[in-house]
């Protein structure tokens, strides 16, 4: 195996003042690769359950170490929400208890249909919040019936020596480095790598949310998940409610106005009434668009909607952004483009600054 600082899971290099010992044979820092720096989908990594799968991620997830139980509360869950009540996830965990046994707790989790479709470098959303961004694990069911259902969870990647300034401004060169550094191991380095990062990651401190994603019923529904409540969706317009005539539209109305500049560089955050504890998008019909008129901001309404989840889920031909078959759609191949020019970036010593909310691209 390649005996390099990424396979060592340690920063040989960085820009000046980034807190990253050069050393006296620094490599310039590669550019990033795709498959190897962005986004892992190789079978030896994403169909290993020792390194991650359900049971991994529920283990850190649930208080109890194990996650069964909480499974199981999660999924009947999403059948006695008041805003939504949507019964496949319900029946099939009443199919595995008739199948595993009745007590969750000692279900093997990696026994369940589900596979891990993609583990997501979220660096580019540095330094929001503090952190270096988020290592994201998305699954799918690979149920005959309850499915499509995609679950997300979000870690945050915390950041490691060479990423804070002695001021305290966190700046990520040492974790943007790493990652790019996967690119130079040979196959059998970068698993291991791999494994060695999930295990950083991966972990009950580290756990920020769950996100669902699912057509068990018609129409398509995301969800985001702290426990077992959804919190307003992030940054998703509640848009049937703020197109209705009324106060609450007077209200959003008035909060547009006001920040409208800031709205259409996308660096204002939505206040949490006018989002929605769900988003609902019928396939194979247009979804409804945003109704704002903002003199001077012709484009608002969409750099508005941007931000949250069913516009970028609605461009193009594919639904879900990653397949049960690990293939992307345009819209995240676009991403991922542009997630590795600002990767590049990062290491090349430039300031990227704060992302904006939503996608990278500018339009979707």
């Amino acid at each position: 195996m390649l005996a390099t600082c990424a396979a060592l899971m340690v920063a040989c290099n960085g820009p000046a003042g980034s807190g990253v010992d050069a050393g006296h044979d620094a490599q310039p820092i590669p550019a990033a690769v795709r498959e190897r720096s962005l986004v892992w989908t190789d079978p030896a990594v994403v169909d290993d359950p020792s390194i991650v799968g359900l049971a991994r991620v529920m283990a850190a997830v649930a208080d109890d170490g194990h996650g069964g139980l909480l499974l199981a509360d999660w999924f009947e869950r999403f059948s006695t929400t008041a805003h939504s009540e949507r019964l496949g996830p319900l029946l099939l965990i009443d199919e595995l208890r008739g199948s595993l046994g009745a007590d969750p707790s000692a279900w093997d989790l990696d026994d369940l249909p589900f596979i891990v479709t993609a583990v997501h470098n979220r660096i580019d959303l540095a330094p929001r919040g503090g952190g270096c961004g988020e290592l994201r694990v998305s699954l799918a069911s690979t149920h005959p019936i309850y499915a499509p259902l995609h679950l997300i969870f979000l870690f945050r990647q915390v950041p490691a020596a060479g990423d804070v300034d002695g001021d305290g401004t966190t700046h990520c060169a040492a974790t943007a480095e790493r990652w790019a550094r996967l690119g130079e191991l040979d196959h059998d380095a970068f698993v291991d790598a791999a494994r060695a990062w999930i295990d950083e990651a991966v972990t009950h401190d580290a756990f920020l949310l769950a996100e669902s994603v699912e057509l068990t019923v018609s129409p398509w529904e995301w969800r985001q998940w702290d426990g077992l409540d959804n919190p307003p969706l992030f940054q998703t317009v509640n848009t049937a409610a703020l197109n209705a005539p009324g106060s609450l539209r007077d209200d959003f109305v008035a909060f547009a106005t006001a920040n409208a500049e800031g709205l259409a560089a996308r660096t204002v955050e939505i206040p949490p009434r006018f989002r929605a504890p769900s988003a609902r998008v019928p396939p194979g019909v247009p979804r409804e668009a945003l109704d704002l008129d903002v003199a001077g901001y012709p484009d608002l309404a969409d750099q508005i909607e941007i931000m949250g989840c069913p516009m970028c889920h609605t461009t193009g031909a594919e639904f879900v952004h990653t397949t049960p078959q690990r293939t992307f759609s345009e819209f995240y191949d676009r991403e991922l483009d542009a997630r590795a020019e600002r990767l590049d970036l990062m290491n090349q010593g430039v300031d990227v600054g704060v992302p904006p909310f939503g996608p990278l691209q500018p339009t979707p």
